[in-house]
């Protein structure tokens, strides 16, 4: 299902490292359409707070949700023992051709590699969980990847933050459902061809501390910068 669902992101990605520099994945989010350049997810730099997970990385590496190995390159460079992987087989491919030296294809949910003494879960990287009821099960399959004292590292966004007013209608909906206000439900396109819809998830830290410590993980705030935050989580 994840393979479907970002099958549209893989082929703009490849595209755009093949030349073509105008390939632009649209982004259908909560009733909503962004146009996103594919170059984003393969630009050299990275952002400030995620260069500060980048350098609390510790031992054995698993870059989890690599796209086209941005982190990865960064903490090869380092030194570090790194292994990337992503749904996408287009996303693999450009990794190894950048110069990956451990990239797989493979859902975190099924992927039977490590244990690894660090996690990272970077570019908005608690979206992969889905919706605020599938934190348990993430965690826990991050538990089971993780070796004896190990850590994720893992940014979101509180989207209260700076909310416009139409935006915060919305949350507020979402609520009045029965959801948590950071659950977006998310489509890609890319050249007329549309990818199968999934949920993302952006959880505001508090609301992870609070899920992290009932479910037997330490919690700490590393950074956060206008509502995007980083955290470190280690399962007790």
């Amino acid at each position: 299902m994840a393979e479907k669902a970002y099958a549209p992101h893989g082929a703009a990605l490849l595209d755009c490292f093949r030349g073509d520099a105008s390939a632009t994945l649209i982004c259908h989010q909560d009733g909503t359409r962004d146009d996103v350049p594919a170059a984003f997810w393969l630009r050299d730099t990275v952002h400030p707070l995620e260069r500060q997970a980048l350098a609390a990385c510790l031992g054995t590496v698993l870059d989890l949700g690599a796209g086209a190995g941005v982190h990865t390159l960064d903490l090869q460079r380092r030194g570090f023992d790194v292994t990337a992987i992503d749904v996408s087989a287009q996303c693999v491919q450009i990794m190894r051709e950048r110069g990956v030296h451990k990239a797989v294809a493979a859902d975190f949910q099924t992927f039977n590699g490590g244990p690894f003494d660090t996690i990272v879960c970077l570019c908005n990287g608690l979206d992969k969980v889905g919706r605020l009821t599938d934190l348990p099960r993430f965690l826990d399959r991050m538990r089971r990847l993780l070796a004896p004292g190990g850590q994720l590292l893992a940014d979101s966004f509180d989207v209260r933050v700076g909310a416009s007013a139409d935006l915060r209608v919305d949350m507020a909906r979402k609520q009045a459902a029965g959801r948590y206000f950071g659950e977006l439900d998310l489509r890609f396109e890319y050249k007329g061809r549309v990818g199968a819809p999934f949920s993302v998830l952006q959880i505001d830290p508090q609301t992870l501390s609070r899920m992290a410590q009932r479910l037997d993980w330490r919690f700490e705030l590393l950074a956060n910068d206008g509502g995007h935050y980083l955290a470190r989580l280690q399962p007790h």
